[in-house]
């Protein structure tokens, strides 16, 4: 069955709906959307410990800038499978970008669109792929000296609330591992969206895109890239729509005519079936990823579409635009841009709430770290558009990452030095720069050695991980390297771990 993507919610600008001004009273959808959301909120959710009003937070007193180029620690797709099983294809292979002849007319997306794949697979672990692609990419890196680890779009979220838009309601959910703050998206209704036919934005991703050879059953690329935000050092997981090499060709009539809208149900997964990890794919360049776009044309002119949060924090510079005629959704021109330059006035203009983002969550994690005992969490709301951000005790405290994934990648003995991040944009000359990607296609480097020492000694609490010991299923032992492996044969890297009923850590 194929599962379609809502044109990546982070397309939409989350603080449009909100910004002007609305009739006093809810429709019963809208009600019914509260009740939800309420629901949501009381759900292991206890006693205020903290309200936060945007006006309070204070801005870190550095810059924060795109100055260096991010580090690629791992990339993946899910497979897409309803068979009872878990699949991600490593290093795995965002869609290539190829636009039909114009003028080109789309259907309105149909059937059910999920937001986030991670979540539908995983809502009860979400980072967990990230793990497993992070453990055959990336076996050694080490997030002792990761201040935070997130989501795009919950980045997103947070920087509109700290610039005094009107968004929400929403809820994340924090947990600190070591020094880690870690960010979980919560959604009242779920993760999954019932398409009105009005949008075009998926039906363009596939019309507009070809899957690479091998990759027909795949869904979203991922990828989880780490770069500086001033003084925090942070792991942002975001969708990849496609890549652009510069090639232009057509897509096969076969291909177009396999192009469909998404489920009328929801498929059944096994949320609970271990992941299992094949190698398939390759590794395609950072400076090659591109976020697509649709707009409505307007004949008197209009500006680009707003999505310069979005390029920013994906470390994405190519953007396609497609622009359609209202009602038709008949595409009439692509418009293919470099951002660069108007990511970089984004930046100048937003620096105050860059700036107040990273006092924000500096402060969130000062305050996670204040809690006794192993497990530290809380619970982040804001329940009304336009109000403070509560935070919240959680009642019911679980893990945020797997046992053999704290072991792996949050030692405490000292590592090796070894740089964390490229030289200037475009240099791509040490370790991390985008250089290191435009090997021939199938090529990686090896596996990097730690990222400094760690920040002090950290005692895990007797019962914290009490999980019973097992294999990982992460691949051991000698692997080749991707260049060896080329595009792949969709071999095992890792055998499925049967003990996943195990505690989450």
């Amino acid at each position: 069955m194929e599962v379609a993507a809502i044109e990546d919610e982070d397309d939409v600008d989350l603080g449009a709906e909100g910004d002007a001004e609305k009739p006093k009273g809810l429709s019963v959808k809208q009600k019914k959307k509260r009740l939800r959301f309420d629901r949501a909120i009381a759900r292991d959710a206890g006693a205020v410990l903290y309200t936060i009003e945007a006006d309070t937070v204070v801005p870190v007193p550095w810059p924060i800038t795109w100055n260096e180029d991010p580090e690629l620690l791992c990339c993946y797709n899910w497979q897409a499978s309803t068979d009872g099983t878990n699949t991600i294809f490593v290093p795995g292979e965002p869609a290539k970008w190829q636009a039909p002849t114009l003028p080109h007319k789309l259907d309105g997306d149909s059937g059910l669109q999920y937001a986030d794949y991670n979540y539908v697979r995983q809502p009860n672990n979400p980072y967990s792929p990230m793990f497993h692609a992070l453990g055959a990419m990336n076996p050694d890196c080490q997030f002792m000296d990761v201040d935070v680890l997130a989501d795009r779009n919950n980045l997103r979220v947070l920087l509109e609330f700290v610039q005094g838009k009107v968004n929400g309601p929403f809820r994340l959910d924090l947990f600190l591992v070591y020094n880690t703050l870690i960010i979980v998206r919560k959604e009242a209704g779920g993760y999954w969206k019932l398409s009105d036919g009005k949008s075009y934005g998926s039906n363009f991703e596939r019309f507009f895109t070809r899957p690479a050879e091998g990759m027909e059953d795949a869904t979203s690329h991922y990828r989880a890239i780490r770069y500086k935000m001033g003084p925090l050092n942070v792991v942002v997981r975001f969708e990849a729509d496609a890549y652009d090499d510069g090639a232009s060709d057509e897509l096969t009539p076969s291909e177009a005519v396999a192009v469909s809208g998404g489920p009328a149900e929801k498929p059944h997964l096994m949320y609970r079936a271990p992941i299992r990890v094949l190698q398939k794919g390759h590794i395609v360049p950072t400076a090659q990823m591109a976020e697509l776009k649709t707009q409505v044309r307007k004949p008197e002119g209009q500006p680009h579409v707003a999505c310069m949060d979005q390029l920013w924090f994906g470390r994405t510079s190519i953007l396609f635009t497609g622009r359609y005629e209202a009602g038709t959704g008949k595409v009439l021109r692509i418009i293919r841009e470099d951002a660069q330059e108007r990511i970089k006035k984004w930046e100048d203009n937003q620096q105050e709430g860059l700036r107040k983002l990273a006092g924000l969550l500096s402060r969130l994690r000062g305050l996670l770290k204040q809690q006794q005992g192993p497990l530290r969490s809380a619970v982040l709301v804001r329940e009304d558009k336009g109000g403070p951000v509560v935070l919240r005790s959680m009642d019911m405290k679980k893990h945020a990452v797997d046992r053999e994934f704290f072991q792996k990648h949050w030692r405490r003995e000292p590592q090796p030095y070894a740089p964390q991040f490229g030289g200037p944009r475009g240099h791509g000359q040490q370790r991390g720069g985008r250089g290191m990607f435009n090997a021939p296609r199938g090529a990686q480097n090896a596996p990097r050695g730690g990222y400094g020492n760690p920040r002090g000694a950290h005692n895990v609490p007797r019962g914290a991980h009490n999980a019973p010991r097992g294999a990982s299923n992460t691949s051991r032992g000698t692997h080749q390297s991707y260049s060896a492996r080329g595009r792949g044969t969709g071999m095992p890297m890792s055998q499925p771990n049967t003990a996943h009923d195990r505690p989450q850590a």
